[in-house]
């Protein structure tokens, strides 16, 4: 009997395991979706902002901002459709259509403000910087996945740079800055991976301090459950259940 009893505990043990495992993987997820729809709504806004502000700024001379109007259009309506999709029902347990959202996010931004900079150079970094931050902390992808999507948008930088600068024509000063710039958006990728990391750690911890207050929590009902039983196989039962009432 006590051995039963003893494999009853250690299968309820581990039954409250895989469910705390999977509920685990369950909120990382949920809380992964809802950092990138957070993402999505600001910075559809944010687009939304300055497509109207481009649109009201140069009204008189919108032929010169066709480029412009085209690439935050274009942003605009890639990040609406992802927001959608990324609401429905489905899509938080859907890892296929995170990872495709992700990837048309990330390439629509990158390939706006890469276009971007090749006007604006003084403070091209800045929104790649932004970005780069994003795909590490708010987007519902895996790490090596969102460190290949950073690196292909620092190499794209340094390579619009060096073609930019190769047309018009190197300066003495063009090398210091390329290489503040690179450690700029160096650093956005180590910021990111250092802040996702302390966020796996501490949801570890605290899933783990769970885990442990269950435990004992079922060994403790394991334990009285045993008690009751060896109550029971020594003294009638009429008896055991007035000594249990007087415990309780």
């Amino acid at each position: 009997m006590d051995n039963m009893t003893i494999n009853i505990c250690e299968e309820e043990e581990e039954c409250t395991e895989l469910e705390l495992e999977a509920l685990y993987r369950r909120y990382c997820v949920r809380l992964k979706h809802a950092l990138f729809v957070s993402a999505l709504c600001v910075t559809l806004l944010c687009s939304f902002i300055l497509l109207c502000a481009v649109c009201i700024l140069h009204s008189h001379e919108l032929n010169t901002q066709t480029e412009a109007i085209a690439s935050l259009s274009v942003i605009t309506f890639v990040l609406s459709i992802v927001l959608c999709l990324a609401l429905l029902p489905i899509a938080p347990e859907w890892e296929a259509l995170a990872l495709a959202g992700s990837l048309l996010v990330t390439l629509s931004l990158g390939a706006g403000t890469l276009l971007a900079a090749h006007h604006a150079r003084h403070h091209a970094p800045l929104p790649l910087f932004a970005l780069i931050l994003m795909v590490h902390t708010m987007m519902p992808i895996a790490r090596t996945i969102s460190l290949g999507m950073a690196a292909v948008l620092t190499v794209s930088y340094t390579g619009l740079a060096l073609g930019a600068r190769r047309d018009d024509g190197l300066d003495t000063n063009f090398y210091q800055q390329l290489i503040c710039e690179l450690t700029l958006l160096l650093s956005a990728s180590g910021i990111g991976i250092y802040y996702r990391a302390l966020t796996e750690r501490a949801h570890r911890n605290t899933f783990a301090g769970t885990r442990t207050c269950l435990e004992q929590r079922v060994k403790l009902e394991c334990e009285k459950e045993q008690q009751e039983r060896l109550l029971l196989s020594v003294i009638p039962a009429y008896i055991a259940a007035e000594v249990c009432g007087l415990e309780s």
